[in-house]
């Protein structure tokens, strides 16, 4: 397979709709009521497992989902315009929560990592001896273990994957996405890998991945069994074509990167969590990286950055999405002089106040941030219509000078 071959099968823009063919289907209307339907389920579960276990931090974070999700945050819109001059439909939020619970907050997460995959992929030179290929690499569900800790595990075997001699003389660029189901008998973790690599002998990276896993584990004070009948862990190699053809052995370059960027779990999973473990989620100030590009792959993202500074904020959505202490929502814009160093952050503020106070500022700042991205949406998409789910309606720049004429 030629770099030509795969670029071709892509479609690269510097403006990705926020809206896939699934919701077309569906109707972006009907994909916003069930956003926010599902962030006030989540928010309600959150609140009711965070007042048992006494979680100031995991009460605040369903506070800011049901912000997140509220019929006034949620936005549908027509007449978008992508950078080649294509009209789409889209849905997305004013102000961001950025909880990996919310379900608005994961779908602007992954529409950023297949972005950002996209850029990797074009324009990525296959050298001789080289093919595209697409990797899983799962892990034993481990009773009793919470999801935390089998995300920190798999994170610490793929670091050690990634410097053994066998990968390093292999593989020379990739992305990973990294997924999990609920079991009855606890989590089902496992690595989704699109690489550009030599010829992968199955059994050695069986072998390799084995080793990787039980050396991870063993830091955190277990020896695992592997109930296979190779006594080794489940590793399953496939070649990527530009078209799926029905090969068993293949699958094609959309199939692969739909699963290196999709979201950490399906949406129903929360629902099979633990309280506990729920909260503990909700707990976390940064995540292990889930998604990352490595090795070759980094680097013409890290190029194509240089190149083109523009792409960076030409998002939908462009606030934060970290569940750590970098989210910020900022304050109004003010004359220089008069402007703070900076703003506390909300997770600060969500243990430091008092419960009246706590949802007095984070309605403030919510309602400010909605001010900042109504006026940033109608200069970005100046001939789209703009409509949130409470019934607020506003309109791109130049649509509206041409209905005010």
């Amino acid at each position: 397979m030629t770099q030509r071959f795969i670029a071709r099968s892509l479609r690269i823009s510097t403006d990705v709709p926020n809206v896939n063919n699934k919701s077309s289907a569906r109707g972006v209307d009907g994909v916003a009521r069930y956003r926010c339907a599902r962030g006030e389920a989540i928010a309600r579960r959150l609140t009711i497992a965070a007042h048992a276990c006494g979680s100031s931090v995991a009460l605040g974070v369903a506070d800011m989902i049901r912000e997140c999700s509220s019929p006034s945050n949620v936005w549908t819109a027509t007449d978008l315009h992508n950078a080649d001059g294509e009209a789409f439909d889209g849905v997305g939020t004013l102000a961001s929560c950025g909880s990996r619970l919310c379900l608005s907050c994961a779908a602007a997460l992954c529409r950023r990592s297949r972005r950002r995959a996209r850029v990797g992929l074009a324009g990525f030179s296959l050298r001789s001896g080289e093919l595209f290929r697409f990797i899983t690499l799962t892990m034993p569900t481990v009773p009793d273990a919470s999801l935390i800790d089998t995300l920190r595990v798999i994170q610490r075997a793929w670091s050690l994957l990634r410097k053994r001699k066998f990968w390093l003389t292999c593989v020379r660029g990739g992305i990973k996405g990294v997924e999990f189901t609920v079991t009855a008998n606890g989590y089902h973790t496992h690595i989704h890998l699109l690489v550009a690599s030599k010829w992968i002998k199955h059994a050695t990276l069986r072998s390799e991945w084995t080793h990787c896993l039980r050396a991870a584990w063993r830091e955190h004070g277990l020896d695992i069994v592997f109930d296979t009948p190779s006594g080794e862990a489940i590793v399953d190699v496939r070649l990527i074509r530009a078209k799926h053809r029905g090969s068993s052995v293949a699958v094609s370059i959309e199939s692969a990167l739909e699963e290196v960027t999709k979201y950490v779990t399906k949406t129903e999973s929360w629902d099979a969590l633990p309280d506990a473990h729920l909260v503990e989620i909700a707990e976390v100030k940064r995540w292990q990286r889930l998604f990352e590009m490595f090795g070759d792959m980094r680097a013409r993202v890290g190029a194509e950055k240089v190149a083109q500074p523009e792409r960076a904020t030409a998002s939908v959505h462009a606030i934060n999405l970290s569940d750590g202490d970098q989210l910020r929502i900022p304050y109004p814009e003010q004359p220089i002089k008069h402007r703070s160093a900076s703003a506390p952050t909300l997770r600060t503020l969500m243990v430091t106040l008092d419960r009246p106070a706590w949802l007095k500022i984070l309605a403030a700042r919510f309602s400010e941030r909605r001010e900042h991205r109504r006026t940033s949406l109608r200069q970005l998409y100046p001939y789209a219509r703009f409509a949130t789910l409470s019934g607020d309606v506003f309109v791109g720049t130049e649509l509206r000078s041409t209905l005010a004429a």
